[in-house]
């Protein structure tokens, strides 16, 4: 037929149905009867198939809400009779006479439906595919197995009528106490019991009903129970482990570590005689150790441990601070020079100079013995035991020369007869020490005044420790005599002196390297210098005469001088007279006339007999002196490095000071250069942790620094603002 034909408005008719319609009661009877089968274990003489075509009709038929709403209700009234049957007579039991086997028994039957309900669920699931996939997603609501574990948890366990869910979080906490006691319990149905409660969900859906209901009464039984128990904690966490949650354990672990230790944390440090003081002192390494592992757990016991550590060896630099105060009371200079009880009192000071360093490195070994053992080299641990040494030995502010003072005497009594090892040794705790000292500048210093035996490995070490720019000086003093040395080989090659008996040797030294004495014009190698001579360096061989004996003697140049004193005139001169003669600084002087005098080879004979030199004694030639070698080397009697006195100490504290203003200038031009601009709070921060390595330089010097620079028109103040500074190109 034509479509032109068609008449208007004509629609198309579904087709009749050809098979009767169903009752969807009867569709949903034979569901219901499906799954009273499934819950009796008898899914095998069922047709899923079949049960899930019927569910299948049942939603295309609109009756999506009924088929639903009919399930929920046959689950809600088999879990009831399931309660009522079977569980409840367990459960009054179990609440009414918790014993072990009622506990047990009550526990085992509710794991057994849950269990039983699960399976169920699952299968039911499976039939009920269709549903879940269109009317329950339209219709938004849980899907068919979540509404299964909710009339579970609202039927069974929270129901206003049964409860259950106090008896089992009551008999599990029960049961977890037997545990504790020793006492053995079935922990597959305890695991199975707590499993159950994490996977049903509170009426929230925002946790578990494990979280919400039975995790904090298990907590606060256990922070409870920990306080009165002598049960071991980790034998505790290591049982419960075996049928709680991963996620208990955790929150009971930090219960535990919050009773047991952050709670009496402080107490536990503090005890009188079995405390961590006593431990520090007894060195218990293994006592610490335990101590340490528990404290580490929590931060914050672990920090109250690191405090209290480094209290404590600040307590322990102060008592070796101390006796520096008594050794400062030492005699004052006179204005001739030093006496014997000055020289006394300055030696004093000097011996207990030394034991400081060598106490605190004593101190520094315990500590380090402790890291290592007992704190297992923890960062935090050792950066409390290095900040405490700081503290400490700044705290001492003669630190810098007392340590200079320690390397050299180690390096003159040690390099006799030790090997190379050794030597490494005591040079490398030295830099220990070293490495805390916050004036750096102050130590090098004393170091080039100290140090006649300048181990190049010490500079070496030194130069890892702070920098190249630290140890340039030092550098400097080995290069000028290694040049001094080939100049004096270079003119003894010329045949310069070949002609005399004269010979010879020099050394030109730079003199911002070196200690300076009195100068004069010397033309060395390379340009016209102001050099200094070092007299007390040098040495001369000399013929003397005894009687009808004749012997040669090597000497340095000082003693040299006075013995020519006495070439002439048999006369004794007192030491007052030969340094006038001689001009020798007094200091010099009593060790030349000691070794003449004092020591093996008497060529002067003292009055009165003793081996301090004083203004008045007088000295003679003896002519009587014997020896049966013809040439001699009258030994120096070694100089004695000693701490400085007030007049001394005032003069290096003022070269210091102008060292380093230079040094501040020096940084302040530096940053500035590269930045053209900064403002002076950021220039002075700037400036300290630039020279924070060598000395931490004071606001006021840095101040002081910049109004000079401004003066010198290295820096101007911005008109605009006068914080800003400008470089000046």
């Amino acid at each position: 037929m034509s479509f032109a034909n068609r008449r208007p408005g004509g629609r198309i008719l579904p087709a009749r149905r050809l098979t009767p319609q169903v009752d969807p009661k009867t569709q949903f009877e034979k569901l219901a009867l499906a799954i009273g089968e499934i819950y009796k274990h008898n899914a095998s003489k069922l047709s899923f198939e079949e049960l899930y075509r019927t569910a299948y009709g049942l939603v295309l038929s609109k009756n999506g809400q009924m088929l639903y709403d009919g399930v929920k209700g046959v689950l809600e009234r088999h879990l009831r009779e399931c309660v009522e049957t079977g569980i409840m007579q367990y459960a009054a039991k179990a609440r009414d006479e918790p014993s072990l086997t009622n506990s047990e028994q009550f526990l085992s039957s509710v794991r057994l439906l849950w269990s039983e309900h699960v399976t169920a669920m699952l299968m039911i699931k499976d039939v009920l595919m269709y549903v879940d996939k269109v009317f329950v997603s339209n219709a938004r609501l849980p899907c068919v197995y979540d509404m299964g574990m909710h009339v579970f948890r609202d039927q069974v366990f929270q129901g206003a009528e049964f409860r259950l869910d106090l008896i089992t979080t009551t008999t599990l906490l029960s049961q977890i106490a037997r545990e504790r006691r020793g006492e053995h319990i079935n922990k597959s149905t305890m695991r199975g019991i707590t499993n159950m409660l994490v996977e049903l969900q509170d009426k929230d859906q925002t946790r578990s009903v494990y979280k919400a209901t039975f995790e904090p009464l298990l907590l606060a039984d256990t922070r409870l129970r920990i306080r009165i128990s002598e049960l071991g904690t980790a034998e505790y966490m290591q049982r419960i482990s075996d049928y709680l949650s991963s996620g208990t354990t955790a929150l009971l672990r930090e219960t535990v570590l919050q009773e047991l230790i952050s709670a009496n944390a402080q107490a536990v440090l503090d005890i009188e005689n079995a405390g961590l003081v006593q431990m520090l002192e007894q060195r218990s390494i293994a006592s610490l150790a335990v101590l340490y592992c528990l404290y580490s757990q929590v931060p914050s016991a672990v920090k109250l441990l690191q405090d209290k550590v480094h209290s404590h060896i600040v307590s322990l630099g102060d008592h070796i601070n101390a006796p520096l105060a008594t050794a400062d009371d030492a005699p004052k200079p006179g204005a001739k020079g030093k006496g014997p009880q000055e020289r006394h009192g300055l030696a004093e000071r000097t011996a207990t100079a030394i034991r400081w360093v060598q106490d605190m490195l004593k101190l520094y070994d315990v500590y380090e013995e402790f890291l290592v053992e007992s704190f297992t080299s923890n960062l935090a641990m050792r950066n409390a035991v290095n900040d405490a040494f700081i503290e400490t030995i700044n705290r001492n502010a003669r630190s810098p020369e007392q340590l200079s003072l320690f390397i050299d005497d180690s390096l003159k009594r040690g390099l006799k007869g030790k090997a190379e090892q050794e030597v490494e040794h005591i040079l490398e705790r030295s830099v220990l020490l070293f490495r805390f000292l916050q004036n750096k500048d102050a130590f090098e210093h004393y170091y080039k005044l100290h140090l006649a035996r300048r181990p190049s490995s010490l500079v070496s070490k030194l130069k890892v420790e702070c920098g190249s720019q630290f140890t340039q000086k030092l550098e400097g003093m080995f290069k000028d005599i290694q040049l001094s040395a080939d100049l004096v080989q270079a003119v003894k090659d010329a045949d310069v002196l070949a002609d005399t008996s004269f010979d010879m040797g020099v050394s030109v030294l730079t003199p911002t390297f070196w200690p300076s004495l009195w100068s004069t014009g010397a033309d060395s190698k390379e340009e016209l210098h102001v050099a200094t001579d070092a007299y007390s360096m040098g040495n001369a061989d000399i013929k003397v005469h005894f009687g009808s004996r004749t012997h040669e003697l090597n000497v340095s140049t000082y003693q040299m001088l006075i013995l020519m004193l006495f070439a002439d005139t048999s006369d004794a001169l007192t030491t007052e007279q030969i340094q006038q003669q001689t001009g020798i600084p007094s200091e010099q002087l009593s060790r030349q006339l000691q070794s003449l005098a004092c020591a093996k080879y008497k060529i002067l004979n003292k009055t009165p007999k003793s081996r301090d030199i004083s203004p008045a004694d007088s000295f003679a030639f003896n002519s009587d002196f014997r020896a049966p070698q013809y040439r001699i080397r009258i030994p120096l009697v070694a100089a004695t490095n000693h701490m400085e006195s007030d007049r001394e100490k005032a003069a290096s504290q003022a070269k210091i000071s102008q060292e380093r203003q230079l040094l501040i200038e020096a940084a302040i031009v530096r940053i500035m250069k590269d930045r053209k601009q900064m403002m002076h709070e950021n220039l002075v921060n700037e400036t300290i942790v630039q020279l924070s390595p060598r000395f931490l330089p004071s606001s006021k010097n840095i101040k002081e620094g910049i109004g000079k620079l401004i003066d010198r028109e290295y820096l101007q103040r911005s008109l605009d603002d006068p914080r800003l500074y400008i470089y000046l190109a």
